[in-house]
Parts: C-alpha cells; sequence; structure tokens
C-alpha cells in the first residue's frame, strides 16, 4: 500500500524552514531589500512558479533591485544560478544551497580548487581559485567570514603578497589551537610577517625547531626533578649547550643525571658539568665531552632541507634570467599576466553584469598571454614548465614537514643518512 499527500499550493498552507546559520550569519549584515527577496523566494519554492518580476511587484521595488539581490546572495554563496543558455545571462533558475554543506561539506569540486588555489603565486589568483579559497577558509573555521574578513583576505594576497598556501595554513593551525576567530588567526600571521616568515616552509621550519625545543625543556627539567616549566634564563642556558657547545641530548642527561649526589639540583651545576666537558676539564663517563662541531643532527637535517630550498629558488631565478635574456619580452608578458589575474580577481567579487563581461573579457586576455609564452618557451627551445618552481620531495615541497604536523618519508631517509 502506498501513501500519497494531496499538494496544495497556497502558501498560506505551508511552513517556510529557514536554516539557523542564515538567522545567525548571514541575515544580521544583509541588507534588508535582500533578506525580503531571499526569504519571499525561499517561501514560494515549494508552492508555486515565481519571477524577478512577481517578486519585485510583492515587494514594492524594482526589478533591479531583485537582480542586486541575487548577486549579492551568489557573491555569500548561499544561492546558485543555474543558466539555460550560457549566452544569456539574464534568465536563470535560482537554486537555494545548503548552508550547512556548504560550511562543513567537502564536496570533491570544492577540494580541487582548494587545492590548486594553495598552490599558485599571489599574482596567479584568478576569481574561481579565489572563491575556491574562501570556501575552504571558511570550512576550516566552520563559520562565514566576519566583517571584512575576505577583503583582509584579498589585500594579504595583492597588498602584503603572502602566498596564499600561508593564509590557509594560518587558519588550520589556529583551529588546531582550538581558535578559530579572525582576530587570532591575523595575530597569527602578523607574528609570522614580523619573525620573516612568508612562506609555509618557513614557518613549519619554525614551528618544528620551536616544538623541538619546547620538548627538550620538559624532559631536562624532569631529570632533574622539576614540575614547572624552564624560566627563560633556563630557556636560554639549556639552547646554549646544543647551539653553542654542540652536546646532543645523551650527554644532557649524563650531566643532569650527577645533580643526583647534591641537595640542590640547578640549571647552573648542569652549566659547569657541560662547560668544563666541553673545554676538555672533565671527562663524562664515557671519557670524551662528546662536542659535536655541525651541533645537534636534527639541526643539520633542517639545514640540509634549507640548502635544497635555496638551490631550487636559484635555479628557479636563473631561468628566469635566462629566458629574459633571450626574449625581453617574456617578462613584460608575465607582469601583464600578473596584473590581468588580479583585476580578474576583482572583476568577479565586484558582482553584476558589468562585472561578469568584465571578467570574461579578463579570462580571453589571460588565455593570450598563456599560450604566447608558451610559444616563446617552445620557440627558444625550453620545456613548458621550465618557468615554474622543483622540488626534491613534492610531497612536503621540501620542508621534511606534512600539513599534518607529522614528518615527511623524506625527512626520516635524511635522518638515517646523518645517523650513519
Amino acid at each position: 500500500m502506498n501513501f500519497k499527500r494531496e499538494k496544495t499550493y497556497n502558501p498560506y498552507l505551508h511552513d517556510t524552514i529557514i536554516e539557523n546559520i542564515f538567522l545567525m550569519e548571514y541575515m544580521p549584515i544583509a541588507d534588508g531589500e535582500h533578506i525580503k527577496v531571499y526569504l519571499t523566494a525561499l517561501m514560494y519554492t515549494d508552492t508555486s512558479e515565481m519571477s524577478n518580476s512577481l517578486i519585485a511587484k510583492h515587494l514594492g521595488i524594482s526589478e533591479e533591485d531583485v537582480l542586486r539581490a541575487w548577486n549579492y546572495w551568489e557573491s555569500c554563496g548561499v544561492i546558485r544560478k543555474i543558466y539555460k543558455d550560457p549566452e544569456d545571462r539574464f534568465h536563470y533558475t535560482v537554486q537555494f544551497l545548503n548552508m550547512k554543506d556548504r560550511i562543513y561539506g567537502n564536496s570533491e569540486e570544492l577540494s580541487e580548487i582548494s587545492k590548486k588555489s594553495e598552490t599558485v603565486l599571489p599574482d596567479e589568483m584568478d576569481d574561481r581559485l579565489l572563491k575556491g579559497l574562501f570556501e575552504e577558509i571558511q570550512q576550516i573555521a566552520a563559520r562565514i567570514f566576519e566583517g571584512n574578513e575576505a577583503q583582509k583576505i584579498i589585500s594579504w594576497i595583492y597588498d602584503d603578497k603572502l602566498q596564499p598556501q600561508l593564509i590557509v595554513f594560518a587558519y588550520k593551525y589556529s583551529k588546531k589551537r582550538g581558535k578559530s576567530s579572525f582576530k587570532y588567526t591575523s595575530r597569527v600571521l602578523e607574528n609570522w610577517i614580523r619573525d620573516g616568515l612568508y612562506t609555509v616552509e618557513a614557518v613549519k621550519e619554525s614551528l618544528s625547531e620551536n616544538d623541538e625545543r619546547y620538548h627538550r625543556y620538559k624532559r631536562i627539567m624532569k631529570a632533574l626533578g622539576f614540575h614547572r616549566g624552564a624560566t627563560e634564563f633556563e630557556q636560554q642556558t639549556i639552547d646554549s649547550w646544543f647551539d653553542n657547545l654542540g652536546f646532543g641530548m645523551d650527554k644532557v642527561l649524563e650531566a643532569c643525571a650527577r645533580t643526583s649526589g647534591i641537595s640542590n639540583p640547578n640549571i647552573n651545576y648542569v652549566n659547569s658539568i657541560l662547560s668544563g666537558w666541553a673545554k676538555g676539564s672533565v671527562k663524562s663517563t664515557s671519557g670524551t665531552s662528546q662536542k659535536s662541531g655541525n651541533g645537534s643532527i636534527m639541526a643539520q637535517v633542517r639545514n640540509k632541507y634549507e640548502e635544497t630550498r635555496k638551490k631550487h629558488t636559484a635555479e628557479l631565478e636563473n631561468h628566469r634570467k635566462e629566458v629574459y635574456g633571450k626574449a625581453p619580452h617574456m617578462r613584460e608578458l608575465e607582469s601583464e599576466e600578473r596584473k590581468t589575474l588580479q583585476s580578474l580577481s576583482k572583476a568577479a567579487l565586484s558582482g553584476g553584469y558589468a562585472g561578469r563581461d568584465s571578467a570574461t573579457d579578463l579570462r580571453t586576455r589571460i588565455e593570450a598571454l598563456a599560450e604566447e609564452k608558451n610559444r616563446i618557451l617552445k620557440d627558444l627551445g625550453y620545456p613548458e614548465h621550465y618557468l615554474e618552481r622543483k622540488y626534491d620531495c613534492k610531497i612536503c615541497k621540501d620542508t621534511g614537514i606534512l600539513d599534518n604536523g607529522e614528518r615527511c618519508r623524506c625527512f626520516n631517509e635524511k635522518l638515517k643518512q646523518f645517523l650513519k
């Protein structure tokens, strides 16, 4: 037996379900007329046909106001325009999107766009990649943008020349520490910039070093019988044992063990022991100071990664100089391409039909520039990817650290080489 409910097309006999995300996140910052258009169309979604002209008449506003509202909601990502005729940009069907999926979902298409948006340079962002970047960030933070957050991200990319992947990494870093507010993430980025960390590779290296030092302090303080963190002075002293004197953890712990015979174990006492070993006046139980002129093995591994990155950076610069020397016009093409990509992103964010027309022209120009660049490289006998950065390890991009904070396979391989 099947059951079927008789349909009614009277909106007064229906209830309109509005997601709380819309009420709490979108509605407070939207224009009143935009909200009216959204709610009116949503009310008629399952009951009867509704057009922009009928919505305008029902609300007592112009049809242009209705079109502006749809442009706004499309830019927010809460609706999608479905065009029957790609050439006709005035007639379309409005699809209301699930806001929970938008914030918490993870579609394959979005994932692919997001991956591409992370790997491009600041001047290579187009509107599709920029939108993918916004979507990914909002999914990481599990919220929509706050205030001028989107504008600030654009400013970071175009004005401050920050790599998109660095911005994404900042949001992931904040989320991992239980912080998802824009204010916190902004402070994180500002601190990295202040410390001269402009790439994910540099940040990961710094974080790895800080984490290593933190565990180093904790282990040594525990060996001395302390159940507290090291003071700033104690941290500096401990750092000097590894960075200046060149001792490894085994010798430091051996020195700590010698404090068991005194009534008040302390850092200064351990420091005197290690300083004596370094000068050769006091021997360890193994009969040698065990000083390593190259510092800790971990530091040597990190230095190896840094050398690799510098090598590939220099290689890329040499490739550019080589091509520019043979084809000076290539420099102008790349400069124009970067400026056009910037204009494309701004046109996409402006919305409206004028913005769409402008974006179409800009895309056509970008395609023409790319074809011209490929033609020049081919004529000069260079491969297609000659002006792209290379990596020894494409998985971690020569940092040794994966996005989840774990060591890359190549890091362990390098570590084994140093331990031989």
